[in-house]
């Protein structure tokens, strides 16, 4: 049951912009869930962009203006691996969740995901809920919402998505690198012109009866890799804790993020962020268990062995 000290107002963005979603502070969540099923026969490279190794320029410039946490600049090297075109949908997530439901699921479901029953069940209706519904033991996509990203997810239940579907999340290095789609010093996936029509920030959403101000899936711009919505829709989870100062000593090979930490690092920006927000080296930071109305993910994996 949704209690009054799981709603708690929080900050999505390190910028200090108010998030609008709440947080559910749970217990910390098992993965058991994550293993039952999996999909068969499915190549690495559906739906996937396959981003080349190699060296490239982490962080941004030092100036007054950069926040502290993106520097110092440095340069990493990555192996090839794959990263999903697209941010995971209403409709994959909804499969994903009758594919490990259990008889005792909803009360596991609630510390993964805000869903619209969330809302319809609780009288204050203070949640902020992704566009899926559960009718008649069935977790369905609200008509028309299927190929928008899913949002309003914790980074477990984002976690285990992506180990079901044989996947991972991306480590903070990959996902920046990805974004950055093969252009280096540039404030943007697309270069260094602030956002514009199809880039989405700084949208308002007054009324958590109506859908998040998210585009389709396939609707916003993509970068040098083929990937959409490296910058708003919604901002990413990864798989690395967060350390504000990890820069400073961050391995140059492959780095994976500290070896622990309180919360979970968040890239992209999303509807709510402002421009300085969607820049590709723009930090943020979350409670793994937090379920943040700007928050979806996409999925990794390992590329081809040399």
């Amino acid at each position: 049951m949704i209690t009054q000290k799981h709603r708690e107002t929080c900050r999505i963005f390190s910028t200090g912009l108010a998030c609008i979603a709440s947080v559910l502070l749970a217990a910390a969540v098992s993965l058991s869930y994550a293993a039952d099923v999996k999909p068969e026969g499915v190549a690495p490279s559906s739906g996937m962009a396959l981003i080349p190794g190699g060296d490239f320029m982490m962080g941004s410039a030092k100036s007054k203006d950069t926040p502290s946490n993106e520097t110092p600049r440095h340069e990493v090297n990555v192996s090839p691996f794959y990263i999903d075109r697209y941010e995971v949908t209403n409709e994959k997530f909804a499969a994903f969740l009758n594919a490990v439901k259990k008889d005792d699921f909803e009360k596991k479901r609630k510390t993964w995901v805000v869903i619209r029953n969330d809302i319809d069940n609780d009288p204050s209706t203070v949640w902020w809920p992704t566009e899926i519904t559960l009718e008649k033991g069935v977790y369905k996509a609200v008509p028309d919402s299927g190929k928008y990203p899913v949002l309003s997810v914790s980074w477990y239940a984002a976690d285990a998505y992506c180990r079901w579907a044989g996947k991972r999340l991306p480590t903070e290095a990959e996902w920046e690198k990805a974004a950055r789609g093969g252009l280096d010093n540039k404030d943007y996936p697309w270069g260094d012109e602030l956002p514009t029509a199809g880039i989405i920030f700084s949208r308002l959403w007054m009324n958590n009866f109506y859908p998040a101000p998210t585009e389709v899936t396939a609707g916003s711009y993509p970068n040098g890799f083929g990937l959409y919505d490296m910058a708003g829709n919604v901002a990413e989870w990864c798989s690395d804790w967060y350390d504000p100062d990890y820069y400073g000593r961050s391995p140059r090979n492959n780095p994976k993020g500290p070896e622990k930490g309180d919360q979970k690092v968040v890239r992209g920006g999303s509807w709510a962020s402002d421009a300085k927000s969607v820049r590709a080296g723009f930090r943020s930071f979350s409670l793994p268990d937090a379920m943040n109305t700007g928050v979806g993910f996409r999925c990794a994996e390992d590329g081809p062995a040399k």
